[in-house]
């Protein structure tokens, strides 16, 4: 591997190294927060009318901006600063700024105003209790305000990103949840009841947005109270976000699907579906993410100067190490799935009897892990040849085919039949992504992907099978009925799960881990 290589490898897992701590330590918080509440309130018609709650206000975010920003506005902005056109950069910026603070405060509104009849659409409510649908309206009316706030962090977050500066979002995520945790114990013991981590949501978000603003001031950014709709900036921004922003929003309906359907299958039930679909996404989040996100510009910049297989050298690279990171966590979350559901909400008012139904949901929900991942990693491969609508044709067949497959398998599993339809569609949605991008631009280095895989699979085999006999051996000798055995039961699986699989990725060479040997020995070099 020439030399060029290795540096930009070097450079990409800096950049996701920023990305992953700041997304495991605000992953962390949201599950002490969802701890908290489950020990509280156990899984019932409370947490699942906080959760329902959630569903509107985060489908609007998420539409507007997670993901949008990334993919329409840092291209457009960033070129404006590397040509060195700071004021055309801070006009587009600016105005994109000022029409998504209009339109949110007024879906805002109208959300407010509408509630009772925008809920229903979401969740079915047919079984649920007309004091636990009451609540529903009531937190979501409060989390609305949050979407004012969380939709210009967005803006902000992308103008940072475009300075290449990714502390003050990753900072602000983790203050994000620590807000909400502690705003929502405080006021929980003032009786507010769930109603204080709903508020905590709102003070969150407007902690959030204060530490994007400070940084964004340092940088120069010159905000313009200005909306320039015949900008080119502006024009090139909308043409690309478009179909990314309808991309978004069928992924989005794929989980409303999902929640649907769970709400109909009893109380609590979705509950536990959303707590197993946020471990599964956990890997997702700090790790996927984290590895397509980083990978992005690089990608742009070599396409963008027609070095077709420097670029298909950075798509290879992110998948292959999604793959090296995902498939373990994935296969080891199955594997200690028991245990761990066990250790962290066996507590308070957790019923026993759920552990087993939380377990087996997870179980399923991993299935599709992988999938998932790798199409994080595929998503930015269209995006930087700037292809945003063979994604969104993806995504809505991947959207049918999940409500064609939920529809089939509750009526024979129930709520099981809604985790194995959801992994199922991830595992296709990914398939179809590599076959279409692949015609788009030739073979994506497909050997060495296969090798790859393979390597991990073996891996993960071995893996698995040394996990459940350390279960067997650790819960045949010794009681798990305490905490603190629980706790030390996971560690240790966790533990011996993740000696077996690095051991195994040194004795097959897994190039993916001898490069990141690399790494951390230059840092160590410079360092001394």
């Amino acid at each position: 591997m020439s030399e060029n290589v290795r540096s930009a490898q070097s450079g990409v897992m800096k950049a996701a190294g920023i990305l992953v701590i700041a997304n495991f330590l605000s992953s962390i918080l949201g599950y002490v927060r969802d701890i908290i509440m489950s020990s509280v309130f156990d899984m019932s018609s409370t947490t699942d009318a906080y959760n329902a709650a959630f569903t509107i206000p985060d489908l609007i975010y998420t539409i507007l901006v997670g993901g949008g920003i990334s993919a329409a506005f840092i291209p457009v902005f960033s070129s404006y600063l590397a040509q060195k056109k700071y004021e055309d950069g801070y006009r587009m910026a600016s105005t994109i700024l000022n029409i998504v603070a209009i339109v949110v405060a007024l879906v805002c509104v109208v959300g407010e105003i509408f509630t009772p009849k925008l809920l229903p659409l979401v969740v079915d409510f047919e079984n649920w209790t007309p004091e636990a649908i009451s609540l529903t309206v009531t937190l979501t009316r409060i989390m609305f305000f949050q979407c004012f706030f969380m939709c210009l962090t967005g803006i902000c977050m992308g103008i940072l990103q475009s300075y290449k500066d990714f502390a003050p979002p990753s900072i602000g995520s983790v203050l994000y949840n620590l807000t909400i945790i502690g705003v929502g114990v405080l006021l929980l013991t003032l009786g507010t009841g769930i109603a204080g981590f709903s508020i905590g949501v709102v003070a969150g978000s407007i902690v959030n947005l204060i530490v994007q603003i400070i940084p964004i001031q340092k940088h120069g950014f010159k905000y313009k109270r200005v909306i320039d709709l015949d900008h080119e900036g502006v024009k090139q921004f909308f043409r690309l976000l478009g179909p990314v922003l309808v991309g978004i929003a069928v992924t989005q309906l794929n989980l409303i699907v999902n929640r649907r359907f769970a709400s109909s299958q009893g109380e609590g039930i979705l509950s536990n579906i959303i707590q197993a679909q946020r471990i599964m996404q956990l890997p997702i989040n700090i790790f996927a993410y984290a590895i397509a996100m980083s990978i992005f510009p690089t990608m742009v910049e070599h396409y963008a100067n027609k070095d077709t297989e420097s670029y298909k050298q950075d798509l290879s690279l992110g998948i292959r190490n999604v793959t090296f990171v995902i498939l373990p966590c994935a296969v080891g979350l199955i594997a200690i799935r028991t245990p761990l559901i066990r250790a962290i909400y066996l507590q308070g008012n957790f019923s026993k009897e759920n552990v087993p139904t939380l377990a087996t949901l997870l179980a399923l929900y991993c299935c599709g892990m992988i999938g998932y991942s790798i199409r994080q990693v595929l998503l930015q491969g269209f995006y930087a040849i700037k292809e945003t609508r063979t994604p969104v044709t993806i995504n809505i067949f991947i959207l049918f085919l999940n409500m064609l497959l939920t529809a089939i398998f509750v009526k024979f599993w129930g709520a099981n039949g809604i985790a194995t339809a959801y992994g199922v569609a991830g595992i296709v949605s990914a398939v179809t992504q590599r076959h279409f991008l692949k015609k788009r631009i030739g073979s994506i280095r497909h050997l060495e992907i296969k090798e790859s895989m393979l390597k991990c699979a073996t891996c993960c085999a071995v893996m698995f099978i040394v996990i459940t006999a350390s279960i067997i051996i650790f819960e045949h000798n010794l009681s798990v009925e305490s905490k603190k055995m629980q706790l030390i039961e996971v560690m240790s699986l966790v533990g011996v799960g993740g000696l077996t699989y690095f051991g195994m990725a040194m004795a097959l060479k897994m190039e993916e881990l001898t490069s990141i040997i690399r790494v951390f020995k230059r840092k160590f070099t410079h360092s001394s």
